[in-house]
């Protein structure tokens, strides 16, 4: 049964009775006259006669059926079964693509551009009787309420207002907002479409589609072959930044293409100076790294970037970074087992000196009243007892980013220390030091991590180690992911790096006390000390720290004192934040709201800056991969996806998808048809006309 999406044309079909009144009125009535003399005459032929009839009828019909056919053109009939009348009102849902991999270039243009266009074409195809819901893919969640159906028109207002984000689509949060509105639609024709470049790292997991019934579409995009390159990470390796000397930053690149790349440019940009530039070649579908060593002048706060030359995707050309080097180290010794004040004359062997760090002895029943996060790095001299308040403090205090030493003592709890510092340090005491041992024999250090920083001011080599003696040891074994820097005869850790958080911890498994070691007496120590402190305190993890746009981000900060008033946050296009700190476990932080913007990001406080960092695209967001929609359709879960292909006409394909295909076309030459038979039998043969 056909359909007809223009009803109201249809009362135009009347006009097929035209000709048979015009039939019926203009037909003459015949006075019949006898003429004898004719009588023997045929005027005509019966067969004639009912033959101009005919012929007369099918003028009349053909007539008709010519206006008849004309008026269900312009009614626009489809082949939908159903009721004759315009299409069952719709609900539909349209996700829209706006995460990071949509601002690329393609022949066409901008993905994202392009993306905007086709959705305001596929919003021109909804009626008044239709509700419609836009839903952007990235940014969903910093809706204040949910978003409910809308008119067509409501729904091109905020598709001007929609924006390119910087992070990724969450398609799978996108996905069930669909399935909970199309749970209140109040029409029973539902439509899901999906306008997107179909990124592989933005599939969900499970396909939330699965019980919804409803058509889904996908509006294809000129989607072209990825030949994007792109830096994923900016390494500092864990060194220690002083001002004056050179530092090395190493960034990461990977070429997401197939074709190997010759024609690359690496340019450093530090505290907004080109600083260093250099050419490379990264082969197809690999990863290269790129070095620059440079130095800088004086302390505080410093950043940059790294930039590539230009390609289709900007996005992932530049990544940011930031560093502090801090004026003074503020160093807080926490003594368990007096080798406390041995460490502290390490690293202040006199008042006259003037140093990097001021440090401040305590004990661990003197904690009263003191502000862990006054300090850059906390020594923690024999692993003293800590109060469960203490120690959640000083947890907090690392894996935000500072970082502490640890010694083992004679009197370390071994117990103590595997159930409260084992899972930070990564160390574990099987048996602690032999309280009765013999002098005669002693272990010695063995091996060096040469090229970690801390020991790079040392000349020593594998081969000249110096000479320092470790009378009794504990027995202890290592966790997973833990760096080994210094050991003793015998293969047993010494000097051993972890990471908690995002903060560092070093840990001496070997008491240092004159009565099981003289290192404290050698030469060696000293330095190696004040290396560590150094190393520590310079706050690495800060600028090692991958922070990406659209995180919730948690920053510490101290200022130096109370803070009394709001922070204010800096962004990159110079918008300012009032932020208000809260303590969290001793700490004084700031939470930062998902910011979409990459860049250098500045917290200051009363005019003074106290806290930088930065952001960039998640390189996750970078690999600008898609899937073929038969997986597209198989990860959003279902079974029956239309593709509306990028040359197609939308209004025409939905039209058709809706109502069937349009047949307005053929009544048309169905109507020439007839006229070409009309204007014939209107002729009439010559025989018939004489």
């Amino acid at each position: 049964m056909f359909n007809f999406l223009n009803t109201t044309v249809l009362i135009a079909a009347a006009a097929a009775l035209i000709p048979l009144l015009i039939h019926l009125f203009s037909k003459r009535k015949v006075k019949i006259i006898e003429f004898s003399s004719l009588k023997h005459l045929k005027a005509m032929q019966r067969r004639q006669v009912r033959r101009l009839k005919i012929r007369q009828w099918l003028l009349l019909i053909t007539r008709m059926l010519i206006i008849l056919l004309v008026v269900l053109a312009f009614a626009r009939p489809t082949t939908e079964r159903g009721s004759i009348g315009s299409h069952a009102s719709v609900s539909a849902v349209i996700l829209m693509d706006n995460s990071a991999s949509m601002n690329r270039y393609v022949t066409d243009g901008n993905l994202f551009d392009i993306a905007a266009r086709r959705t305001f074409e596929l919003l021109q195809t909804f009626g008044e009787n239709d509700e419609v819901n836009l839903l952007p893919m990235a940014g969903l969640d910093e809706s204040k309420q949910f978003p409910a159906f809308t008119s067509s028109a409501v729904a091109v207002e905020k598709l001007a207002r929609i924006e390119r984000r910087s992070f990724a689509a969450q398609l799978e949060g996108a996905l069930d907002y669909t399935d909970n509105l199309l749970l209140q639609a109040h029409n029973l024709n539902r439509e899901i479409y999906f306008v997107t470049d179909r990124q592989r790292n933005s599939l969900p997991d499970t396909g939330l589609l699965k019980s919804t019934e409803a058509v889904t579409y996908s509006v294809e995009l000129p989607l072209e072959q990825d030949d994007n390159c792109g830096i994923i990470a900016v390494d500092f390796g864990g060194q220690l930044i002083l001002p004056g000397h050179d530092f090395t930053i190493t960034a990461r690149i990977k070429n997401y293409g197939n074709a190997d790349r010759d024609d690359l440019i690496a340019s450093l940009y530090l505290d907004r100076n080109r600083v260093a530039q250099t050419d490379f070649a990264v082969a197809g579908g690999e990863e290269t790294a790129v070095k620059f060593a440079r130095s800088v002048s004086y302390t505080g706060f410093h950043s940059g970037y790294i930039e590539l030359s230009d390609d289709k995707f900007p996005g992932d050309n530049r990544y940011y970074f930031s560093f502090k080097i801090p004026e003074r180290f503020n160093l807080l010794i926490i003594d368990g087992d007096r080798t406390g004040r041995l460490l502290s004359l390490a690293l202040t062997p006199s008042q006259n000196i003037n140093q990097y760090w001021s440090v401040k002895e305590t004990t661990p029943d003197n904690l009263a009243g003191v502000n862990f996060w006054d300090y850059d790095v906390i020594f923690l001299a024999g692993t003293p007892v800590l109060s469960a308040t203490y120690l959640q403090r000083l947890r907090a205090f690392v894996s935000q980013g500072r970082s502490v030493f640890v010694t083992y003592g004679a009197d370390t709890d071994t117990a103590y220390f595997n159930t409260a510092w084992s899972p930070i340090t990564g160390v574990v005491y099987d048996k602690p030091v032999p309280r009765t041992f013999s002098r005669a024999g002693y272990y010695s250090l063995h091996s060096f991590e040469i090229d970690h920083p801390v020991f790079s001011v040392f000349s020593f080599d594998e081969s000249r180690l110096p000479e320092i003696k470790f009378y009794a040891l504990p027995e202890t074994r290592l966790r997973d992911n833990v760096r080994t820097l210094m050991s003793f005869t015998g293969d047993r850790p010494a000097l051993v790096e972890s990471s908690y958080g995002s903060g560092r911890v070093f840990t001496f498994t070997g008491p240092i006390d004159a009565r099981h070691s003289d290192i404290t007496g050698h030469a060696f120590f000293v330095p190696l000390v004040s290396r560590i402190a150094e190393f520590l305190a310079a706050d690495l993890s800060s600028y090692d720290l991958q922070l990406y746009c659209g995180q919730n981000i948690t920053r510490a900060i101290s200022a130096g004192g109370s803070i009394r008033t709001s922070l204010l946050l800096t962004a990159p296009d110079s918008g300012r934040t009032a932020l208000t700190p809260e303590e969290q476990q001793g700490a004084l932080v700031i939470r930062i709201p998902p910011a979409d913007l990459p860049g250098i990001y500045r917290v200051n406080y009363q005019g003074r800056e106290v806290d930088r960092f930065a952001l960039n695209i998640d390189p996750a967001e970078c690999d600008l991969t898609s899937v073929d929609t038969d997986q597209f359709a198989a990860a959003v879960g279902t079974d029956n996806l239309s593709s509306l292909d990028f040359d197609d006409n939308i209004a025409s394909v939905i039209s058709e998808s809706r109502f069937g295909k349009e047949l307005w076309q053929l009544f048309l030459w169905l109507a020439a048809a007839l006229i070409v038979t009309e204007i014939l039998l209107s002729r009439g043969s010559p025989q018939e006309q004489s």
